[in-house]
């Protein structure tokens, strides 16, 4: 799926926590007992359930718990065997079912993990995990109308589902179905405002030609803020313009440099200009740290602003951008060898 990513569930994450890979990943489940484990209370705890085990064979708590303690170790094969047994013990269990189809995915078998969600499925209608799984081994497989199905029903239960939510637009993008598409990514900016899969989202909607969020560059931090909108065919910032003015101003007081204002106003020079001297004087007024060096440069023009988006050239009429580069430290002097600095 070429320019669009897809979110996998890294199940080491839920257990342990993960780094993004090529897929990206994202927290499923509440804190449990096993993420908060380090690696070696991980060998420790698989130590003291293979020996309570060995005595309790028919403890179906403590086989799910050693499976899912494997799967965080990154032992797929032999969490199934452990997951299977808790599964056999208790078949009626929905977690059961889904831990035991999560270590089916682990291990590449693909079959056998639809065949478990859909059996946790049947035992808890509401389990938003195995709805999400479901659909990830949809999307896998390229089956994306049944994958699209099960994160809608995902969705019904927990509207802010991130990865449900970010699939979903993935999905309509795949079909082609561009309306959708900038509905679903909006969707999740609302619920997930923020991070990684946020920018992406920003930047996934702006190749639409969607411009009503934007990715902002401050120093080495990314905002990502709805587009600064005023009060129509005014200078003056509405309540959604304020509360993202107030996080660029938090951040950029933080850091050194200048924070720069670009605003563009199609045909309108007097009217971008106003816009930025606002923008100046509410960010000085609020945060006194930008005033004092007069660190806040403001630029504006009467045409529009010109973005390249993954080699795509877009025109935008009404827009305005902030940018900041960090000033470096100054280096320290070094005193000459014989002589004295007086």
């Amino acid at each position: 799926m070429k320019g669009i990513t897809i979110i996998w569930i890294c199940t080491s994450f839920l257990l342990t926590g993960c780094t993004l890979g090529n897929f990206g990943g994202i927290p499923q489940t509440k804190p449990s007992r096993q993420e908060r484990l380090s690696h070696a209370d991980l060998l420790r705890e698989e130590a003291n359930l293979s020996k309570l085990l060995k005595r309790e064979p028919g403890n179906a708590s403590a086989q799910h718990a050693h499976g899912r303690i494997l799967l965080a170790l990154e032992q797929p094969r032999r969490a199934i065997i452990s997951l299977k047994r808790a599964v056999d013990l208790d078949d009626s269990n929905a977690d059961y079912q889904f831990w035991l189809g999560v270590a089916y995915g682990e291990n590449d078998q693909a079959s056998e993990e639809q065949v478990r969600y859909m059996r946790a499925l049947q035992d808890d209608p509401q389990h938003v995990l195995a709805l999400v799984y479901l659909g990830n081994n949809y999307l896998k497989r390229r089956m994306l109308q049944p994958a699209l199905n099960c994160y809608r029903r995902a969705l019904e239960i927990d509207p802010s589902n991130n990865q449900a939510l970010f699939n979903r637009a993935v999905i309509y993008h795949q079909l082609q179905q561009t309306a959708e598409e900038k509905l679903a990514w909006k969707l999740y900016l609302e619920a997930h405002p923020a991070g990684a899969l946020a920018r992406k989202a920003v930047d996934n909607l702006n190749l639409l030609n969607d411009f009503s969020y934007r990715n902002h560059y401050l120093g080495h931090r990314v905002l990502t803020l709805p587009a600064i909108t005023y009060t129509p065919f005014s200078a003056e910032l509405n309540q959604s313009d304020r509360k993202s003015l107030s996080q660029i101003g938090s951040l950029a007081a933080n850091l050194r440099g200048s924070l720069n204002v670009l605003v563009y106003q199609t045909n309108d020079r007097e009217l971008a200009r106003n816009r930025a001297i606002e923008i100046k004087r509410f960010l000085e007024k609020a945060y006194p740290a930008l005033a004092a060096d007069n660190r806040i440069r403001i630029s504006w023009f009467d045409v529009p602003e010109k973005k390249k988006s993954a080699g795509r050239m877009h025109l935008i009429d009404d827009s305005t951008v902030f940018f900041l580069a960090v000033s470096p430290k100054k280096p320290i002097k070094l005193i000459k060898k014989g002589k004295t600095k007086r």
